[in-house]
């Protein structure tokens, strides 16, 4: 009789792996979680890790400004995928949050060992930063659109 796949295993930037690779994979990270409220990273602490939001939802933030909300099925800490570099933003769970927290580390050891995954996951990261870049993108234009039209009505 087939389990029913893991949170793990239907995390959007898992599912393209074959079942030895997500198994793998789930050997070099750890599963964490966290209360409302509690910090998970930490602006300029060193960014180490990718993490995968299996369920839940966080605030990226600076200080009390918001700049993002994440939930389940979505990431953050890919930067770490290029190098370990201090964080831009702290990370605090909003509620009761399950995280799959995969080490830099293990990121470049899946490089080496298994070339076939890491294409796969860097494929789905870099789908997922195109779609937020054009989500800034089509923001800021409508920013600009606003500030010219309201530069327009008051002459």
């Amino acid at each position: 009789m087939p389990t029913s796949p893991t949170l793990l295993e239907r995390h959007p930037l898992l599912v393209h792996l074959a079942p030895e690779q997500l198994s793998n994979l789930a050997r070099s990270g750890e599963i964490e979680s966290y209360n409302p409220g509690e910090p998970i990273v930490i602006e300029g602490s060193l960014g180490d890790a990718l993490f995968l939001i299996l369920s839940g939802q966080v605030a990226v933030h600076r200080g009390a400004q918001t700049f993002a909300t994440l939930q389940g099925g979505e990431f953050f800490g890919e930067m770490s995928l290029v190098e370990p570099a201090p964080r831009s933003a702290s990370v605090s769970a909003m509620s009761p949050t399950f995280l799959f927290r995969l080490p830099h580390d293990a990121l470049r050891d899946l490089i080496t060992n298994d070339a076939n995954a890491a294409s796969i996951l860097l494929v789905q990261v870099v789908k997922t930063l195109s779609e937020r870049l054009r989500r800034a993108n089509q923001m800021l234009s409508s920013v600009d659109m606003l500030a010219d039209w309201l530069a327009g009505s008051m002459v």
